[in-house]
């Protein structure tokens, strides 16, 4: 249902990733606005797979096409992804698409480093 609404209110959200050989889902990706990502409002790029996808390259091809479509046609000048400082996988395909560390903050109760990349 957020979803549904961040498309409604922002013009972007989530979108289901299926796989050109089998047509079936593989996961998740897309732009979510995070509300006061300390002290801003960030639009961050998202990708969640299934497990018997992972090391494939759906997570880093999705996320290049995250951040063509937020900076191509969003008008976005920086995007970033919150991710969880053991999750090395994550921070790899952040690093694949251009991203970079930026800082470590508090957010949802543990600790989160922000990956950003600019336009």
């Amino acid at each position: 249902m957020w979803n549904l609404k961040s498309y409604k209110d922002h013009g972007f959200g989530l979108w289901a990733a299926i796989r050109r050989d089998t047509g079936h889902f593989a996961g998740q990706c897309g732009l979510a606005l995070q509300r006061n990502v300390d002290g801003r409002d960030e639009v961050e790029i998202g990708y969640l797979f299934l497990r018997e996808v992972w090391n494939a390259g759906f997570a880093t091809e999705a996320a290049i096409a995250c951040c063509d479509f937020g900076f191509a046609k969003l008008g976005r000048d920086r995007l970033v992804s919150l991710i969880d400082p053991a999750n090395g996988a994550s921070k790899r395909v952040a690093e694949k698409v251009g991203m970079s560390l930026e800082k470590e903050i508090d957010r949802w109760g543990k600790r989160i480093q922000v990956y950003r990349i600019a336009k």
